[in-house]
C-alpha cells in the first residue's frame, strides 16, 4: 500500500475495495457501488473520496448526453489503486484467516 494507508479499515472499506479491486470494466459509479456491495451511499462516499486522496482511483462526470437522468460521477481504478487495493484486501483476509484458525486452536 502507499504511505497514505488507511488507518482503520472497516468492513465497508474492505467490501468496496474487493468489488474496486476485482473489477473488470473501465468504471463505475457511486450507486452501482452501493447495489453491488449493499452499503449505504455515506459509506460508499466516504470511501471513494478517501481512495481518490490515496491515488487509488481517479473520478470524472460521464460524458453521455444521450442517457436520461443527471449526469453519473465515475470512477476509475488507477494502476497504483490496482496493487494498493488487492494488498489491502489479501491483507484483510489473511488477518481474518489467523484469527478464525487461533479461535478454533483456543476453543
Amino acid at each position: 500500500m502507499t504511505e497514505k494507508a488507511p488507518i482503520r479499515v472497516t468492513q465497508p472499506t474492505i467490501k468496496i475495495a474487493r468489488f474496486l479491486a476485482d473489477l473488470k470494466a473501465g468504471s463505475t459509479w457511486g450507486l452501482q457501488i452501493c447495489s453491488e456491495t449493499k452499503l449505504g451511499s455515506g459509506s460508499v462516499y466516504s470511501v471513494l473520496d478517501r481512495f481518490e486522496s490515496y491515488g487509488w482511483v481517479e473520478s470524472f462526470w460521464e460524458e453521455d448526453n444521450n442517457r436520461r437522468g443527471a449526469r453519473r460521477r465515475l470512477y476509475k481504478v488507477t494502476s497504483v489503486g490496482k496493487k494498493s487495493l488487492k494488498q489491502l484486501v489479501a491483507e484483510k483476509e489473511s488477518t481474518t484467516i489467523l484469527i478464525q484458525s487461533r479461535a478454533r486452536v483456543q476453543s
